[in-house]
């Protein structure tokens, strides 16, 4: 028929990545339900540069507010943000946050 035929090989094909606004969507999405309105854990966000998202959390058994650091990545943070609640409280991750006036503590879990 004088066509060009071009054979698809799906398993080469690899999909572009998500945008890092869709990952920092997802975070936060998994972060919020709809029972939070009272009390919030995630209390808000702000995108650095480099693929980094600062979550802004709350205890509600200790005042203050927690900035924690995350790497927006390519594979899927389910285990950080199932964790994210404990590992708020480790110590080896908490620093003061001089520079930034929204937080108390600032945790780095970007190497997590």
């Amino acid at each position: 028929m004088g066509m060009t035929l071009i054979r698809l090989r799906p398993e080469q094909i690899s999909p572009d990545p998500e945008p890092l606004q869709g990952r920092a969507l997802a975070v936060v999405q998994a972060l919020s339900g709809p029972g939070d309105d009272e009390d919030p854990f995630l209390i808000g966000f702000l995108m650095h540069g480099d693929g980094l998202l600062r979550l802004y959390v709350q205890r509600t058994d200790r005042p203050g507010i927690i900035g924690a650091d995350i790497r927006l990545t390519e594979t899927p943070a389910t285990a950080l943000i199932a964790s994210l609640a404990s590992l708020v409280e480790e110590e080896q991750y908490r620093q003061p946050a001089p520079d930034d006036p929204h937080c108390d503590l600032l945790v780095d879990l970007t190497n997590w």
